[in-house]
């Protein structure tokens, strides 16, 4: 069981690494140093990353270019997800998410387009959602899954004005051919299922 821990650890590092840092959306330059100097590596840059890179890539179960794919789907799942409109057919939106979803969450995802209680509320008040991911990390990585946490802003405007929310979802996807499906999503302090 330690031999697993550690691999699963090793695994994670790697990941992050190649990941830069586990961020997986594009990070903005920021401006140049004072002076226009760029910046020095620190001492303790390995003196061959591209080298080191490809070796830990060899450790992972998938290929660094299908683990953003996966976080890409990660995160167009999540915004489609936490966006809606109180005149938007509840088979818009679940037509929206069910071809980025394995067979087993469409029932789930029914249930969740359908529930008369939230679609009265949002009808009631006029609710608009619109949900722009801000942030993607690998939280979990196996051979046969990858959870990402994505973190959502969500602007709902209604008859009464607008709000701004911010939530983390963790977003489990399975290897679908060449590609992936979303398996599970649940807010991201509930843990992986």
């Amino acid at each position: 069981m330690t031999s697993r821990a550690g691999r699963v650890a090793g695994l994670l590092a790697a990941a992050g690494l190649l990941c830069g840092g586990c961020s997986l959306l594009p990070q903005p330059t920021g401006p140049a140093s004072p002076g226009g100097a760029t910046a020095r590596p620190s001492a303790t840059a390995s003196p061959h990353p591209a080298a080191a890179a490809t070796s830990l890539a060899s450790l992972l179960p998938f290929p660094p270019a299908r683990l953003q794919a996966a976080a890409s789907l990660a995160g167009q799942f999540t915004a489609d997800w936490d966006s809606w409109s109180w005149q938007q057919a509840p088979a818009a939106w679940l037509a929206a998410l069910q071809p980025m979803a394995a067979a087993s969450l469409e029932p789930a995802l029914a249930q969740a387009a359908g529930d008369r209680g939230v679609l009265a509320q949002r009808t009631a008040a006029r609710q608009v959602a619109v949900a722009t991911v801000t942030a993607l990390a690998i939280r979990d990585l196996t051979p046969g899954s990858v959870t990402v946490t994505a973190t959502a802003t969500q602007v709902i405007t209604s008859s009464s004005g607008t709000s701004q929310s911010t939530a983390a979802w963790a977003v489990t996807l399975t290897p679908a051919g060449t590609g992936w499906l979303v398996w599970d999503i649940e807010p991201a302090s509930a843990g992986n299922s």
